[in-house]
């Protein structure tokens, strides 16, 4: 694995520059063989740089990624950012689950769950919480999208 190059697609997905961290990822998954220890790690940040800049293929690559990962969550973070950012809200929190069987001692991981996995009392207290008055309600008064980015749960 070429490191400099991975170090600078890091770099370049840190700064926003998504197109740039894509080509990066790209050039590192070049050099590398499928059965490699860092194979998946690349496979799902280049899956997530791609995710980024509007390529919805990258979310497969993430998917793949993980379901072939056994020791790393960072992998399983990457792919619940890219279904937080394709508005896959509870797949990203089963995407942090997995990872949290996987690796239970990621900081980042038990972080992104505590922000994502959040549920607020229902406002109509006497009401279930599926009924739909409180649904629409929860709707109404979801945290917006601004409170919570990709920057938030990677870093």
């Amino acid at each position: 694995m070429n490191a400099e190059v991975y170090q600078k697609g890091l770099a370049a997905l840190k700064a926003g520059d998504y197109k740039g961290s894509v080509r990066d990822f790209e050039t590192v998954l070049k050099d590398m063989e499928d059965n490699q220890e860092q194979y998946n790690k690349v496979v799902s940040y280049l899956g997530l740089s791609q995710v980024l800049t509007s390529n919805r293929n990258g979310l497969l690559l993430c998917r793949d990624a993980a379901s072939s990962e056994n020791r790393d969550g960072g992998v399983f973070l990457n792919l619940a950012c890219a279904e937080w950012y394709c508005m896959n809200r509870k797949r990203a929190i089963d995407a942090i689950r997995l990872g949290r069987k996987v690796d239970s001692e990621n900081v980042r991981l038990k972080r992104a769950l505590e922000m994502l996995d959040t549920r607020k009392k229902s406002l109509i207290g006497f009401l279930p919480r599926a009924h739909p008055l409180n649904r629409i309600l929860g709707r109404l008064f979801r945290r917006t999208e601004s409170e919570m980015s990709i920057d938030s749960l990677l870093y």
